[in-house]
């Protein structure tokens, strides 16, 4: 057989492991997401407890805004 024949061979087997070594990697991945995915517990907003503006402790509606810089540094 010819020198390239050879070469194509070699470049043919090359992506064909390359491809199937993406593919057992992304089914790990794959694997490895759906484990995590049910580690994480998924609660609608809906379930969310209501909170009150006065309950959350919240003092920005107490301080006047005039006045105040970038990062609420006081100006003046």
């Amino acid at each position: 057989m010819s020198v390239w024949v050879w070469v194509s061979l070699a470049i043919a087997g090359f992506f064909a492991v390359s491809l199937l070594v993406g593919l057992a990697v992304a089914a790990v991945l794959a694997n490895i997401g759906r484990e995590f995915s049910r580690l994480i517990e998924f609660e609608p907003i809906a379930a969310a407890p209501w909170t009150h503006a006065t309950e959350s402790g919240s003092r920005t509606a107490e301080q006047p805004l005039a006045g105040r810089g970038a990062g609420g540094v006081r100006l003046g």
